[in-house]
């Protein structure tokens, strides 16, 4: 299992590593929310796959003629061309690799609705995650989380009583939000006092333990946005978080 994601990371001018010649390589970033997304569900279904790391700030060319975008999360296939788009990807796996369990829902009114909740809830908290993250402005998120909070948990987890596609398409950019308040000096809550289904929700996803093992600490995390501030490569790469 690919826990958390660590391998050698490539960069531009890097040879083309020996690829899985019998099952799945995930390209990915260790820190990407968006790669994130394949790293879990592949890890919850117990899906086997080999982890390739790209350095986002100097791109190998051999990784940019496999996906001209650029970005991560990518996969590839012995036999196959190479697929990216972290949404596009988690709905392919979980058909293509049956693992330990379904992921995506087969009924499609309901997999249109979480599909739907997946693109208004990535709406609603990323957007201002990122003006959190890149200009301290610590307002808008907590709005955002003030109406997700009220508005869209209204079960144990966001789209029922178990565990499902919405929660693990979204958790990425909750994960991440324990160590964006230890570094906003006060600025930002995301307590129970303040969050108390949010939280409780988060609790639930980190009581399993392969989305446990699939996640960083707090303080890698913070040490992480401390890096990217003080090297000044964070306004260009903001999705690496």
């Amino acid at each position: 299992m690919g826990v958390p994601g660590e391998s050698k990371q490539f960069k531009a001018g890097s040879t083309l590593p020996k690829l899985n010649d019998k099952g799945l390589t995930v390209f990915s970033m260790r820190f990407c929310p968006y790669a994130e997304r394949v790293r879990l569900l592949l890890n919850v279904k117990h899906v086997p796959y080999e982890v390739v790391n790209i350095d986002l700030k100097s791109k190998p060319e051999w990784f940019l003629e496999r996906n001209p975008l650029g970005k991560v999360p990518a996969i590839e296939e012995p036999g196959k061309k190479p697929l990216f788009e972290s949404l596009v990807l988690a709905e392919y796996l979980d058909e293509q690799y049956p693992g330990s369990r379904q992921v995506v829902p087969k009924d499609a009114y309901e997999k249109a609705r979480q599909k739907v909740l997946i693109e208004v809830l990535a709406q609603k908290v990323t957007v201002p995650f990122y003006g959190a993250f890149l200009r301290n402005e610590y307002d808008a998120l907590s709005a955002a989380l003030d109406d997700v909070e009220k508005q869209f948990l209204g079960s144990k987890f966001f789209a029922g009583d178990n565990q499902g596609y919405v929660d693990l398409m979204v958790w990425p950019w909750f994960e991440r939000l324990p160590a964006l308040a230890s570094l906003s000096e006060g600025a930002f809550d995301f307590s129970s006092a303040r969050y108390p289904k949010l939280v409780a929700w988060s609790e639930a996803l980190l009581s399993d333990p392969d989305i446990k093992a699939t996640t960083y600490s707090k303080e890698l995390f913070a040490q992480f946005i401390k890096v990217l501030i003080v090297t000044n490569v964070i306004a260009g790469n903001a999705d690496c978080f």
